[in-house]
């Protein structure tokens, strides 16, 4: 009852208040909970206790414990048609929590969502402008013959059974024949790629983070030269290192039906 007056008062005060609640509501339903959780472990039917443990519950958002009272009530409802309506206000406590926590995980998401699109600046159009010329720059100079002969005779030699060692070195040689082509273009703009690594990051950065902003041509256009590079974007300014992971101790289900490592048990 206290919790549920505090809610009430806080409620009337409305524009007063800079949006706290009184922890007095939290400080009494956590009181009622306790008291309703003591009174249960002494007489498991006493559904009043689990009743207002519930209601108490749902004012301060704790929905399992809210459910687990509330189903501690349905159950200790005695039977019998006399107690008909009691039981029906404990099932309809119970499915009214459970849809109170489904609105309020539904408001936290889209309060995060909305929080998160005013958080993300807006792309400047000058920046838009600068990504979709220098795109269309980068992906007209891949198709010149003299980088789509040798990046094909390269491309034929990666099959299956290559060593991983060999196939970076090749890998190696398609980003040496990109950055052949788009050094001049990046130069023109200030980023000195033809021996720094952080500038390729940058320049190719700074035309992806374009993309990702939901630009579909300047989107479009990189995911044609990843297809002309046969490279992903991350890896054309420098090889990354993928990491692998060492499965063998994975717990899975073997052949045989039993379940255990890849390789079985180990004994000395």
């Amino acid at each position: 009852r206290l919790a549920e007056n505090k809610k009430v008062s806080s409620r009337k005060q409305g524009d007063n208040d800079d949006g706290e609640e009184d922890p007095l509501v939290g400080m009494a339903a956590e009181w009622a909970i306790q008291e309703a959780e003591e009174a249960l472990e002494k007489d498991p039917k006493c559904f009043l206790a689990a009743w207002e443990g519930a209601i108490a519950a749902k004012h301060i958002g704790w929905w399992n414990k809210g459910r687990q009272l509330a189903k501690k009530a349905m159950q200790a409802v005695p039977h019998g048609p006399q107690h008909r309506a009691e039981r029906e206000t404990a099932s309809t406590l119970f499915l009214l929590m459970a849809e109170e926590e489904q609105e309020e995980k539904q408001r936290k998401v889209l309060e995060m969502q909305q929080s998160k699109q005013q958080a993300e600046p807006e792309v400047d159009a000058k920046e838009v402008e600068w990504a979709r010329g220098v795109a269309i720059q980068l992906n007209e100079a891949l198709k010149a013959e003299d980088f789509k002969r040798p990046h094909h005779q390269i491309w034929k030699l990666i099959g299956p059974g290559l060593k991983k060692k060999d196939a970076d070195m090749l890998f190696s040689e398609i980003r040496q024949l990109v950055w052949e082509k788009w050094n001049p273009i990046a130069w023109q703009h200030g980023y000195r790629t033809s021996w720094d690594t952080l500038a390729r990051k940058s320049f190719c950065a700074r035309v992806v983070d374009v993309a990702n902003a939901d630009v579909a041509e300047v989107k479009v256009l990189v995911r044609e030269m990843e297809d002309r590079t046969c490279l992903e974007w991350p890896d054309i300014a420098e090889a990354v290192e993928k990491i692998k992971y060492d499965e063998t101790w994975a717990y899975t289900k073997r052949e045989d039906g039993t379940w255990g490592t890849w390789n079985g048990p180990t004994s000395l």
